[in-house]
């Protein structure tokens, strides 16, 4: 499918799969079987839609674009595809949960996200990751580094750290920007995260967590002594173990040490401790 009956939103952050191979390699990752419950994020043309259909999947695809759903519903016609739910919405106010099947499965995600909201897209699952077993999403190949990279590294970073804690990931290609229209500036990657607990579960307060992590990288070149102030946190305040983290910065802390840290320290956090929700990571490319 190389053409889309409408034209691409650059406000939307639309660059159109056109590529049938590349489509079919996508879904391969996911490996969708008619047992499982589908959430494809923004379909668009329904490149991905089509071959997931294929599958037998029960699939909802959400798309902000109402253009895209209009134009799906003319390839799936109401009552006549049972297992495939168009939705138009916006995927940044989806609750999962409630697209959870009477049986609790859990559901399962793929999509091209839009390179300039992929961290919000990401955070949002990671919000409801009891909701989703894994996920096969394209993305900006640079956020896919940062997703993948390990202490030490340059690109360590937020975005590394919160994932990783999520999910196991798994670098499965690079896509040309030749097989999009428009035709990006940037090559792609698809990323397959699998859904973990074994990190989360050793985290005393997950919301104290998060705000560690990103006050620290907030100030990536202060040692953790400066940076623990965005907390309210003074050096004063900190003994025992966790005083050997504090001439540290925050990209030789491996994600373990993320969490023995919050740990030795998220009573000190007060009102740090509350969540946020819809955060960025500080990556974001327009």
């Amino acid at each position: 499918m190389r053409t889309a009956p409408y034209s691409p939103k650059k406000s939307l952050g639309q660059h159109f799969l056109h590529d049938g191979n590349i489509a079919r390699n996508i879904v391969a990752q996911l490996d969708p079987q008619p047992e499982d419950h589908v959430l494809e994020v923004g379909p668009g043309p329904g490149v991905l839609t089509r071959i997931l259909a294929a599958s037998g999947c029960h699939l909802i695809a959400a798309d902000i674009d109402a253009r895209a759903v209009e134009a799906l519903r003319d390839v799936f016609p109401p009552g006549q595809h049972p297992r495939v739910e168009l939705r138009h919405a916006d995927i940044l106010r989806v609750d999962p949960t409630a697209l959870l099947p009477p049986d609790g499965t859990k559901l399962r995600v793929i999509g091209n996200l839009p390179y300039n909201i992929t961290s919000q897209i990401l955070f949002r699952l990671f919000d409801f990751h009891n909701a989703v077993s894994d996920a096969v999403v394209m993305m900006q190949r640079e956020v896919a580094e940062r997703i993948l990279a390990a202490e030490g590294n340059k690109e360590y970073g937020i975005l590394s750290v919160i994932t990783q804690t999520h999910a196991a990931v798994r670098r499965c290609f690079h896509v040309s920007p030749n097989v999009f229209t428009p035709k990006p500036k940037v090559w792609s990657t698809v990323l397959h995260l699998r859904f973990e607990q074994t990190r989360l579960a050793k985290i005393r307060n997950y919301s104290f967590f998060r705000r560690l992590v990103k006050a620290t990288f907030g100030q990536r070149r202060k040692t953790l002594s400066n940076s623990l102030r965005q907390l309210g946190i003074s050096r004063d305040d900190i003994n025992g173990e966790a005083t050997a983290f504090l001439s540290l910065r925050p990209e030789q802390l491996a994600i373990t040490d993320f969490i023995t840290l919050s740990n030795l320290i998220d009573h000190l956090g007060g009102d740090a401790g509350r969540a946020e929700q819809g955060e960025d990571d500080g990556t974001r490319k327009k």
